[in-house]
Protein backbone atom coordinates (compact mmCIF):
# COMPACT_ATOMS: atom_id res chain seq x y z
CA UNK A 1 0.00 0.00 0.00
CA UNK A 2 1.63 3.20 -1.10
CA UNK A 3 1.07 6.75 0.20
CA UNK A 4 -1.56 7.64 -2.41
CA UNK A 5 -3.75 4.68 -1.50
CA UNK A 6 -3.34 5.44 2.19
CA UNK A 7 -4.34 9.07 1.57
CA UNK A 8 -7.43 7.95 -0.37
CA UNK A 9 -8.39 5.52 2.38
CA UNK A 10 -8.05 8.22 5.05
CA UNK A 11 -10.13 10.61 2.93
CA UNK A 12 -12.91 8.02 2.62
CA UNK A 13 -12.83 7.30 6.38
CA UNK A 14 -12.93 11.05 7.10
CA UNK A 15 -15.90 11.52 4.75
CA UNK A 16 -17.81 8.63 6.31
CA UNK A 17 -17.19 10.01 9.80
CA UNK A 18 -18.41 13.46 8.72
CA UNK A 19 -21.57 12.04 7.12
CA UNK A 20 -22.37 9.90 10.17
CA UNK A 21 -21.74 12.87 12.49
CA UNK A 22 -24.03 15.04 10.36
CA UNK A 23 -26.79 12.42 10.45
CA UNK A 24 -26.48 12.05 14.24
CA UNK A 25 -26.66 15.82 14.73
CA UNK A 26 -29.66 16.05 12.40
CA UNK A 27 -31.46 13.32 14.38
CA UNK A 28 -30.69 15.14 17.64
CA UNK A 29 -31.99 18.40 16.21
CA UNK A 30 -35.23 16.77 15.10
CA UNK A 31 -35.59 15.14 18.52
CA UNK A 32 -35.02 18.43 20.34
CA UNK A 33 -37.57 20.16 18.11
CA UNK A 34 -40.17 17.45 18.75
CA UNK A 35 -39.52 17.68 22.49
CA UNK A 36 -39.90 21.47 22.33
CA UNK A 37 -43.25 21.13 20.61
CA UNK A 38 -44.54 18.71 23.26
CA UNK A 39 -43.29 20.81 26.16
CA UNK A 40 -44.73 23.95 24.56
CA UNK A 41 -48.13 22.24 24.34
CA UNK A 42 -47.92 21.18 27.98
CA UNK A 43 -47.01 24.70 29.08
CA UNK A 44 -49.93 26.17 27.13
CA UNK A 45 -52.25 23.66 28.77
CA UNK A 46 -50.85 24.53 32.21
CA UNK A 47 -51.41 28.24 31.50
CA UNK A 48 -55.04 27.56 30.56
CA UNK A 49 -55.55 25.50 33.73
CA UNK A 50 -54.02 28.24 35.87
CA UNK A 51 -56.21 30.88 34.24
CA UNK A 52 -59.39 28.86 34.77
CA UNK A 53 -58.37 28.11 38.36
CA UNK A 54 -57.85 31.82 38.93
CA UNK A 55 -61.30 32.57 37.51
CA UNK A 56 -62.89 29.96 39.78
CA UNK A 57 -61.04 31.32 42.82
CA UNK A 58 -62.13 34.87 41.98
CA UNK A 59 -65.74 33.75 41.58
CA UNK A 60 -65.69 31.88 44.87
CA UNK A 61 -64.04 34.73 46.73
CA UNK A 62 -66.56 37.16 45.25
CA UNK A 63 -69.51 35.08 46.39
CA UNK A 64 -68.20 33.89 49.75
CA UNK A 65 -65.53 36.24 51.00
CA UNK A 66 -67.42 39.41 50.00
CA UNK A 67 -70.54 38.61 52.03
CA UNK A 68 -68.39 37.23 54.85
CA UNK A 69 -66.54 40.54 54.97
CA UNK A 70 -69.89 42.29 55.21
CA UNK A 71 -70.86 40.05 58.11
CA UNK A 72 -67.55 40.81 59.75
CA UNK A 73 -68.18 44.54 59.43
CA UNK A 74 -71.68 44.13 60.88
CA UNK A 75 -70.32 42.07 63.77
CA UNK A 76 -67.64 44.69 64.46
CA UNK A 77 -70.28 47.40 64.41
CA UNK A 78 -72.46 45.59 66.95
CA UNK A 79 -69.45 44.74 69.13
CA UNK A 80 -68.47 48.38 69.14
CA UNK A 81 -72.05 49.37 69.85
CA UNK A 82 -72.17 46.96 72.82
CA UNK A 83 -68.85 48.22 74.15
CA UNK A 84 -70.11 51.80 74.07
CA UNK A 85 -73.31 50.78 75.87
CA UNK A 86 -71.40 48.80 78.49
CA UNK A 87 -69.06 51.74 79.05
CA UNK A 88 -72.01 54.06 79.49
CA UNK A 89 -73.78 51.61 81.77
CA UNK A 90 -70.61 50.78 83.69
CA UNK A 91 -69.78 54.43 84.19
CA UNK A 92 -73.20 55.19 85.61
CA UNK A 93 -73.09 52.23 87.99
CA UNK A 94 -69.64 53.12 89.30
CA UNK A 95 -70.60 56.78 89.69
CA UNK A 96 -74.06 56.07 91.21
Amino acid sequence: MDMAELGDLLAVIRDVILIVTFLILLALLIGVFALYRKISGLLDSAKRVAASTEQVADAISGKIVGPAAGLGKAAAFFRGFRKKRSKKGGGEEDGG
